[in-house]
């Protein structure tokens, strides 16, 4: 069950009871999105009763999201240990969220079934993007975690994108500093170390 903030006061009280782990969904009643990530961060919090879940209106409770520099909603926070430690911005998956509750460990399995080097990678998307999708669907497929970045609704990013790689377009994956532009399957794989047979 979710456990709505009233205040920030609430909220520290709430990061004090939950010191090991914490989901935080920030969310506004004007949003469809924010409904959509509410919905499924209900099902997700039903599913996993030992992880304690809290919503935040920023709307109404105006002085948490700033703290986390978050900006935009749906966005939903995992704080471990007290401190942040995964951020994701727009409405996800469940299965998507319940990649939150683990660690990013030092090497992964790929669905190859062979151990892989972790890597610092990043999507730069924007909302109206039909192949960001098919990028992030390859990326999950293959369990590589990534940060996802909507430059629709970050122009600092954006900008910062375009002085990176010269273009404009999403999708953008950042992979260890390298950039790909585009669903480039053939990049993608090098830099990542995917084997596709």
């Amino acid at each position: 069950m979710i456990e709505y903030v009233k205040s920030s006061g609430h909220f520290e009280e709430l990061k004090t009871k939950n010191k090991d782990f914490l989901m935080v969904l920030f969310y506004t009643d004007a949003s469809d999105k924010s409904k959509t990530a509410l919905k499924v961060m209900e099902e997700f919090s039903e599913e996993n009763k030992d992880v304690y879940v809290c919503a935040v209106n920023a709307a109404k409770v105006k002085d948490i999201h700033t703290i986390y520099g978050i900006s935009t909603v749906p966005t939903v926070l995992a704080i471990k240990n007290g401190k942040p430690s995964k951020i994701v911005y727009g409405p996800q998956s469940k299965e998507y969220y319940q990649r939150l509750l683990y660690d990013v460990p030092a090497a992964v399995s790929g669905s190859d079934g062979e151990s892989r080097k972790s890597h610092n990678v990043v999507v730069y998307t924007s909302s109206s993007c039909p192949w960001c999708s098919t990028v992030k669907s390859y990326l999950m497929k293959n369990r590589i975690y990534f940060r996802e970045v909507d430059i629709s609704r970050d122009q600092g990013a954006a900008q910062e994108l375009v002085r990176r790689s010269g273009q404009m377009g999403v999708p953008q994956t950042d992979i260890d500093g390298n950039i790909v532009v585009g669903f480039d399957q053939a990049k993608l794989d090098s830099f990542l170390g995917i084997k596709n047979n």
